[in-house]
């Protein structure tokens, strides 16, 4: 069987083409470190990766709401610190007025100090995170409380129910309080009704409603201490929740980067082949084209 110059030619030219080929392959797996740039480079490989990095995007879900619910608890855990700090205050302004021997005047500087806590626990329970209210529950662009022009604090105007937010598969922490639970509880009256009620009671020198008033006060405090340890076990459970979040994020990258990434050494040691092969292909293809008149002859 006679073998023709164009055969010969289109040999040269399709082995060149295919040394080409493998040659550019391996230089862009070597500068850009990835085996796996487009499905058809391996289809099975391809199709774990998208998986992965879907994977790998709800685990990133998590853990922006994680860090935006620990940030919003932070704040509320200042807040409520703030509040005990003014409630132990307005006790003891309560008691500094009990007794028959305080002057008016003694009464009237406790009723005034009782005054500005009140004021300052009022802004406490409105306070807000990125335009929304923390205790006012679901109703969270709702002020929880408001004041009249005559000083009366309204009833509570937010929601009873409490919001959460997922930080995880099957984990959530609350974020948005019932303020109400905190400022009235189970009592007749919240806690700006009974701090106005005792303001009145120490500038009438009333022992027995000062008693009573000191009593709620005792009250709002241990349910505001309830309220503040709900907050710390939700910090303390993102805390758990990120370092494991982090884990998946470390573990899902790493067996993307085994699916995609080219083992480096291999690549390299393949490109130097490659391009032995190449230089042989180049070669024999100018062989190939030197074309003489014993080729015609023949």
């Amino acid at each position: 069987m006679r073998v023709t110059f164009n055969s010969l030619y289109r040999d040269a030219a399709a082995g060149l083409e295919r040394a080409s080929e493998r040659l550019l392959e391996l230089q862009r797996q070597v500068s850009s470190g990835q085996r796996v740039a487009r499905p058809s480079d391996d289809p099975l490989a391809a199709s774990a990766a998208v998986a992965e990095r879907a994977q790998i995007g709800a685990v990133e879900q998590y853990t922006r709401a994680a860090n935006s619910v620990a940030s919003r608890l932070t704040v509320t855990d200042t807040v409520l610190s703030s509040v005990l700090e003014k409630l132990t205050a307005a006790r003891s302004s309560a008691l500094s007025a009990q007794g028959s021997t305080k002057t008016e005047a003694q009464r009237e500087a406790a009723a005034q100090a009782i005054e500005g806590i009140r004021s300052a626990l009022l802004a406490d329970f409105n306070t807000s995170f990125h335009g929304t209210y923390v205790f006012a529950g679901a109703a969270a662009a709702s002020k929880p409380y408001v004041e009249g022009t005559d000083g009366t604090v309204a009833p509570y105007a937010g929601s009873t129910t409490e919001v959460s937010v997922d930080i995880g598969q099957e984990r959530s922490v609350t974020v948005g309080f019932n303020g109400d639970a905190i400022a009235r509880g189970s009592d007749t009256s919240d806690l700006f009704a009974v701090l106005a009620d005792l303001i009145d009671a120490i500038r009438a020198g009333d022992q027995t409603a000062i008693t009573s008033g000191s009593g709620a006060l005792g009250d709002a405090f241990n349910r505001a201490t309830a309220a503040q340890t709900r907050v710390g076990a939700g910090l303390k459970a993102i805390q758990g929740e990120q370092v494991r979040l982090q884990d998946l994020r470390t573990a899902g990258a790493a067996r993307l980067s085994k699916l995609e990434d080219a083992d480096m050494a291999e690549a390299i040691t393949g490109l130097t082949r490659a391009d032995a092969a190449y230089q042989a292909a180049l070669g024999a293809s100018r062989a190939t084209t030197r074309v003489s008149l014993l080729d015609y002859l023949g």
